[in-house]
């Protein structure tokens, strides 16, 4: 039982760490963390729905909105209205935005080396092992 109580702060713990790597590189940029989020998520899934950015974000599609919209204001967005079905919007990224993509590929990357710099290559190999172990279905 005290094992499953040091995993759960330990993994609570680097959570906290992981959001606060993220929140200080979307300050940087001018974007909170949510904004940053998405434009990531954009990026890498390619045109997806408003209810995909609310399934992946774990929030309501009318949260999205209120993320999207400044995105949208300063032209790092669209939205392009399905020509089938107008209930469905989907988020296109900019050129304004591909000009920062490498820029947000390099923040990301650099929240992952802050937080793993201590680990030397044996323990991230480790620990590779063991989430792939955990994801597995």
């Amino acid at each position: 039982m005290i094992i499953e109580k040091d995993l759960e702060n330990a993994i609570l713990s680097f959570h906290h760490k992981m959001v606060d790597e993220m929140y200080k590189q979307a300050k940087k940029l001018q974007f909170t963390p949510s904004q940053l989020e998405v434009l990531l998520f954009v990026l890498e899934k390619g045109n997806p729905t408003m209810k995909d950015i609310a399934s992946k974000l774990h929030i309501t599609p009318p949260s999205v909105t209120s993320i999207v919209d400044p995105l949208c204001d300063k032209n790092y967005l669209k939205r392009q209205t399905s020509e089938k079905d107008r209930r469905i919007v989907k988020m296109v990224v900019t050129p304004k935005t591909f000009k920062l993509f490498s820029s947000l590929k390099d923040k990301k990357l650099t929240v992952l080396k802050n937080l793993f710099f201590k680990l030397n290559n044996e323990d991230k190999k480790q620990l590779i092992k063991i989430i792939n172990i955990i994801i597995k279905e």
